[in-house]
């Protein structure tokens, strides 16, 4: 039984689909089953060929996840039930893929049982709420019924499609953190999953205040933004910022994620071309970026250094309105600690085309001399939003690159990866 006083009344009759929608985006259906019914209504339409063409197609809901989905969240379902991911990180993941995905209706893992059931109800409910309106709305206003059935399915496939974008991205952010762990076996928790840890995950307050949680406002934005991107590469690189903000919260900042959707594929290929030519360096402790840039090779960075490389003055303007590098920053940047120097600690690593180097001297460098970099600098942002980007080879800028630090006695050194 329920108390009633704890809990807040259901919409009146005369609410409207979207205070439906807002009250049931935030309440649970497990918690008002008592007081729900079955739904029956009857539509005759005006012609039997309009009949069938709409149980044509008319989305079959009947199933929470779309057949061509269910493959690919298989992932998400072994990693969460199976996988031997550290137990921080695996309540992140389960609180994350909870709230996108629909894989974990499934999930064959006892404890989440009570789960299970809640959302099963909850999506055989929000289909007979969904009828329900339609049938009120036929009633209420003088419009064709098939008209009205139209609107509905129509409405009915947005939203499977969405579910089915936010599906293909958890699996791919799935496949991310199990690559991840399987290249780092030294950070494997190889007890066996506490079930009632996994049932409690999707709750701060069940886990350590020391414990870094994955952000509920943050989840809300990012599922705002990822479940209107349909196209592969675009849903790859939502995937990456999903699985390491799983790994490390507060690693891609709100802001980021809304650039992220904002981006339109252009200004997404001229982000890439710019990382491919960027060289980054952070912190050895956690690998926070402290400087991302790419070198304009001892020319002025408002002159159109780069236009022999493909990013003229326009180009980058386009790549500042949105706000991933820096505008008019003619700032330098010590690259000192990355030269390694006989009797002093090893140089500092800095990152380009996703190795490791370091700067030589061809002859004794004296150790307070100083080195400074001037080019094209990423903004917050663009660092953090760096670490996601496929880069591509780019041969000639290596080339001229190489030269320039010939010229100042220097030559890159590649490292182990750290």
């Amino acid at each position: 039984m329920h108390d009633d006083s704890k809990r807040d009344p259901m919409p009146p009759p005369d609410a409207t689909p979207e205070e439906i929608g807002e009250f049931w985006d935030t309440h649970s259906l497990a918690d008002y089953w008592d007081e729900t019914e079955e739904a029956e209504f009857q539509v005759n339409l005006k012609s039997d060929q309009n009949q069938t063409l709409s149980d044509e197609k008319k989305p079959d809901l009947s199933t929470a996840t779309p057949d061509e989905a269910r493959p690919a969240l298989g992932v998400v379902t072994d990693l969460i039930s199976e996988s031997v991911l550290p137990a921080p990180i695996r309540r992140n993941a389960l609180k994350a893929f909870d709230r996108l995905c629909s894989a974990l209706i499934d999930v064959p893992v006892g404890a989440l049982e009570r789960r299970a059931a809640e959302k099963r109800a909850e999506s055989a409910a929000r289909i007979k709420i969904r009828d329900e309106i339609t049938t009120q709305i036929t009633q209420q206003i003088k419009v064709d019924p098939e008209y009205v059935l139209r609107a509905g399915h129509k409405y009915a496939e947005k939203i499977i499609r969405e579910q089915l974008n936010l599906d293909k991205i958890s699996a791919m952010a799935a496949n991310e953190l199990k690559n991840s762990e399987s290249s780092n076996p030294t950070n494997q928790d190889t007890s066996e999953p506490d079930k009632e840890q996994l049932a409690n995950s999707s709750n701060p307050e069940a886990n350590s205040g020391d414990e870094k949680v994955i952000d509920d406002d943050w989840l809300n934005s990012f599922e705002t933004e990822a479940r209107q991107k349909s196209t592969e590469d675009i849903q790859r690189r939502f995937a990456r910022v999903l699985a390491g903000e799983i790994e490390k919260p507060g690693s891609y900042s709100i802001k980021a994620v809304k650039i992220l959707g904002e981006l339109d594929q252009d200004t997404a290929v001229l982000f890439k071309k710019l990382c491919s030519m960027c060289i980054a360096f952070g912190r050895r402790d956690d690998g926070y970026i402290l400087d991302a840039r790419v070198p304009t090779l001892g020319r002025s960075p408002e002159r159109n250094s780069l236009s022999k490389y493909g990013l003229d003055v326009e180009e980058l303007n386009v790549l500042n309105e949105y706000g991933l590098i820096i505008s008019n920053d003619a700032s330098l940047s010590p690259y000192n600690l990355c030269i390694g120097i006989e009797g002093t600690p090893d140089p500092l690593p800095f990152r380009y085309q996703r190795r490791n180097w370091v700067l030589w001297p061809y002859s004794p460098w004296n150790v307070l001399a100083e080195f400074h970099l001037s080019g094209i600098t990423f903004s917050k942002v663009g660092c953090e939003l760096f670490h996601i980007v496929d880069q591509k080879p780019t041969p000639e800028y290596t080339e001229d690159f190489k030269k320039f630090l010939e010229e100042q006695k220097l030559r890159m050194v590649e490292v182990n990866s750290q």
